[in-house]
C-alpha cells in the first residue's frame, strides 16, 4: 500500500507541474502590447467650450512608439472624475492622428470637465470649462 500511495502522489505531482508550466504567448498577448499615453493638449485650463459647439481635441503624438498594437482611440468626457464610457465624444480615431473633431454634449455648465484619450492606455487632460 505504501508503494501505491507514493506512486499516486508522484503522478499527481507530475500533472500539477505540467498544468503550471508556462505557455507560449501569441501575437495578441499582453506581453507584446505597447502602452502609448499621449498627453492631451487641448482642451486645457484656459479652454471654454459651449454646449453644442464643434471643438477639436488634440493630443501630442511626438513620442509615439514605432508600432502601436491598438491604434484606435476614443475621446471620453470626464466629469468630476467620472468617465462617460457609454457616450464617447469620438471613437475609432487613429491615435496617431493627434486630433479629433467633437460636438460638445449637453451637460451642466461647470469647470470640472476633462478629456480622456483612451486607446492602449488612458490619460486625462487639464480641467476646462463648459458653458451653455
Amino acid at each position: 500500500m505504501n508503494f501505491l500511495s507514493t506512486f499516486v502522489f508522484a503522478i499527481l505531482a507530475f500533472f500539477s507541474l505540467v498544468n503550471a508550466a508556462p505557455i507560449a504567448l501569441g501575437a495578441d498577448s499582453l506581453s507584446t502590447r505597447d502602452v502609448f499615453v499621449p498627453p492631451v493638449l487641448l482642451p486645457n485650463s484656459h479652454s471654454v467650450w459651449k454646449v453644442g459647439s464643434k471643438q477639436t481635441v488634440t493630443w501630442d503624438v511626438r513620442d509615439a512608439p514605432k508600432q502601436i498594437t491598438n491604434g484606435q482611440a476614443q475621446v471620453i468626457l470626464v466629469t468630476n472624475g467620472k468617465l462617460d464610457y457609454e457616450h464617447p465624444l469620438a471613437k475609432g480615431i487613429d491615435v496617431l492622428k493627434g486630433k479629433a473633431q467633437i460636438t460638445v454634449p449637453k451637460v451642466a455648465p461647470g469647470k470640472n470637465y476633462q478629456i480622456l484619450v483612451f486607446g492602449d492606455s488612458g490619460n486625462t487632460g487639464e480641467f476646462f470649462t463648459i458653458t451653455n
